[in-house]
């Protein structure tokens, strides 16, 4: 997902975005204040909700942050190439 994507999704001022918890159970990261379809849901069996009790939303959270790292790595590791990918202007 390029900049320009994610600005289209967010449009061009700051992302607010916050993790829900919806009626079915399901985490939900959305923009905050928005009864928009969520960006991305995440749900756990109940076994897994039992055994991770209260943490399950710092689960949730972590692995949504673990998400946005990646894009973003994945973003800069495109800059560099196309820095690298420049013809320089001056030979030496």
């Amino acid at each position: 997902m390029s900049i320009e994507q994610l600005k289209e999704l967010f449009g061009n001022q700051e992302a607010i975005l916050e993790l829900v918890q919806l009626e079915g159970g399901e985490l939900a990261l959305r923009n905050a204040g928005s009864e928009s379809e969520p960006l991305v849901t995440i749900q756990f069996n109940e076994e897994l909700r039992s055994i991770l009790g209260e943490q399950m939303n710092v689960i949730a959270q972590q692995m949504i942050q673990a998400a946005l790292y990646g894009l973003l790595e994945k973003q800069v590791d495109e800059w560099h190439a196309e820095v690298v990918d420049e013809k320089p202007k001056y030979m030496s």
